[in-house]
């Protein structure tokens, strides 16, 4: 994947192995992991594993995938936003994860809106899901925001999720 995102304050690009400790110290966050399962305990090398097999590998096999997010002022590492083909649902999914200093400052909507944007300009989706943990209050109302309406729950990764859906249809009916 070459794709490049630019926002007023963001830069999204295609994770690079060189992203691996800095992705490591959010996965190690107790306020980021809250609603994932808690803190990774693994090793960076394990992180560095994941990107290569998960990430790397989803951009070769689908030519989409999650976007490390960067601070465009400060360079910072922010976490990740994109896509991710959920073989489990056969749905592509737009997640999102911010270290937790960047919270409440509009970049989950920031990073986000441009994916969907993605999803269905460049890559011709028709449909995009998102999924949370049901107690994620902040997550689902990022979804809400972007268009997603609530479908159903979905017992998926060993855990409970809300799932939320946008149809490409209705996207173009406010956006078109």
């Amino acid at each position: 994947m070459k794709k490049i995102i630019e926002t007023e304050r963001l830069i999204m690009r295609p994770f690079t192995l060189d992203d691996a400790q800095a992705s490591y110290e959010m996965n190690t966050c107790p306020e980021v992991m809250e609603y994932l399962g808690g803190p990774f305990s693994g090793s960076v090398e394990d992180i560095s594993d994941m990107l290569q097999e998960n990430t790397l590998g989803d951009y070769e096999k689908y030519n989409f995938g999650r976007f490390a997010v960067i601070h465009k002022e400060t360079n910072e590492f922010m976490g990740f936003t994109g896509l991710k083909y959920v073989i489990e649902l056969d749905e592509v999914d737009i997640g999102y994860r911010l270290k937790h200093k960047f919270w409440r400052q509009g970049y989950g909507y920031e990073s986000t809106l441009p994916c969907v944007k993605f999803a269905f300009d460049d890559l011709g989706l028709d449909r995009i899901i998102s999924l949370a943990n049901p107690d994620n209050i902040a997550s689902t109302n990022l979804m809400k925001k972007l268009g997603l309406t609530y479908e159903k729950e979905v017992h998926i990764y060993g855990d409970n999720a809300v799932y939320y859906a946008l149809n490409k249809s209705d996207w173009l009916k406010t956006n078109g």
